[in-house]
């Protein structure tokens, strides 16, 4: 049956309500909420303490690092890496993959590191010979927790040496050659794409 209102209705595929101040409030509760939750499950999971053990056996115990701080004693739990850091980080070649030469310096191989470092887009180059000397760095492959692509997409494509055609057809031909980012599917391979 018909209502007095048989205006047909126009439903678009985009439909944006405005933010309210309803919807702020909402959005802070939100984040305060999922702070002091979060505080909370770090608290309830921590190791207890034993009072009969003295402070160094309790941190051996329970894996814990000790650390002296102006006198007093501190401990917490080892995260992550624990006391010390054990990451390897394998940095690509340039010679090793064909294709990177050209997101490094242009199809025609004209443009070079040291021009790239004076852009915004400087970053790139920068954590690519950062890591060449770090001491984090791993010689062989296998060895290694993090692959470092060295690549100044950035910077060439702002000098002329590459469109962003050609740029994703080069980025789609290195990753093809790698067989442990395909091992992988690339969550252990790092790129730098800074933004200006």
């Amino acid at each position: 049956m018909g209502s007095i209102n048989n205006k047909p209705r126009i439903f678009t595929s985009h439909h944006q309500s405005p933010c309210t101040r309803t919807h702020q409030i909402g959005a802070l509760l939100l984040v305060t909420a999922t702070f002091f939750l979060t505080r909370f499950l770090d608290h309830s999971f921590s190791p207890c303490h034993h009072s009969f053990l003295t402070q160094n056996d309790a941190a051996s115990q329970h894996n814990f690092v000790s650390v002296s701080d102006s006198g007093r004693s501190l401990s917490w739990p080892q995260r992550g890496y624990g006391s010390h850091l054990s990451l390897k980080i394998y940095v690509y070649d340039e010679n090793e993959i064909d294709g990177l030469k050209h997101l490094m310096y242009g199809r025609d191989g004209t443009i070079s590191a040291d021009s790239c470092l004076k852009g915004q887009w400087g970053t790139q180059v920068k954590i690519h010979r950062l890591l060449l000397k770090s001491r984090f760095r791993a010689r062989k492959k296998d060895q290694a927790d993090l692959f470092f692509v060295p690549a100044y997409a950035k910077c060439v494509r702002m000098m002329g040496g590459l469109n962003d055609k050609e740029i994703n057809q080069t980025y789609v031909k290195v990753l093809s050659q790698m067989p442990y980012f395909r091992r992988s599917g690339g969550r252990d391979h790092l790129f730098v794409f800074p933004r200006f």
